[in-house]
């Protein structure tokens, strides 16, 4: 036999036997590996993201204060208090009428010295106050309201008042007999209300040559921040 005809025989029965792949085996492997490829992949990507916040966080303290755009941020020092802002204004404490006993309670807070005050009977729920200086009662009435709408008051109540420069309305009479009244108006709807007699009683005859209070001083009382 021809060398060439003994190689290819020879050749021939050697592949005779070599057994055939198993292809499901080796697919499954295929799979098994992209999988665990996958997964690396992964993990790298979430090292790397780590490591990028890392590293922004040491920017951050390497190189404080410092926004992306290069300007400067506050920060606080440890072991000290943030910057704070300015306090709020309180809001108001009550809406609508104030009650009565409570409207009597912060005007007795802002009668002067000297004065002695006592509820007259049957008035609890009317805003009234008693007051004596040695030279005779005087009535004094009280009404206390949180206006939403001031339309109505500004056209006849102080309709000739000139604001002050914070917005407040504040309109003031005295008549012969002695009878005052002060309303105030302010610019968040806040309407006070005082009045005095020269007597015990709304009609009685005036038992005082002077009112109790002066006019000057009935505004003052009446603009007091106290209402609030």
């Amino acid at each position: 036999m021809p060398q060439e005809e003994d190689f290819t025989e020879a050749l021939r029965s050697s592949l005779l036997t070599i057994s055939p792949p198993d292809t499901p085996k080796l697919l499954r492997a295929g799979v098994r590996n992209g999988r665990r490829r996958r997964r690396r992949r992964v993990v790298a990507l979430g090292v790397s993201g780590a490591a990028v916040l890392a590293l922004v966080g040491l920017g951050a303290n390497v190189v404080p204060g410092l926004l992306s755009d290069g300007r400067a941020a506050d920060r606080t020092t440890p072991g000290t208090s943030a910057p704070t802002s300015p306090a709020a204004t309180p809001g108001p404490t009550f809406t609508g009428a104030l009650p009565a006993d409570q409207a009597l309670a912060r005007l007795t807070a802002l009668l002067p010295t000297g004065l002695t005050s006592s509820t007259p009977p049957g008035s609890g729920q009317s805003g009234q106050l008693w007051v004596d200086d040695g030279h005779g009662k005087s009535l004094i009435e009280v009404h206390v309201s949180r206006q939403t709408s001031t339309t109505e008051l500004r056209k006849h109540v102080f309709a000739d008042v000139k604001p002050s420069p914070q917005g407040t309305l504040i309109q003031s009479r005295q008549s012969p007999e002695g009878h005052q009244t002060v309303n105030v108006l302010n610019p968040d709807g806040l309407y006070v209300t005082l009045m005095t007699w020269q007597s015990p009683t709304q009609n009685g005859p005036s038992t005082r040559t002077t009112p109790i209070l002066p006019l000057p001083q009935l505004r003052t009382m009446a603009t007091s921040p106290k209402w609030r």
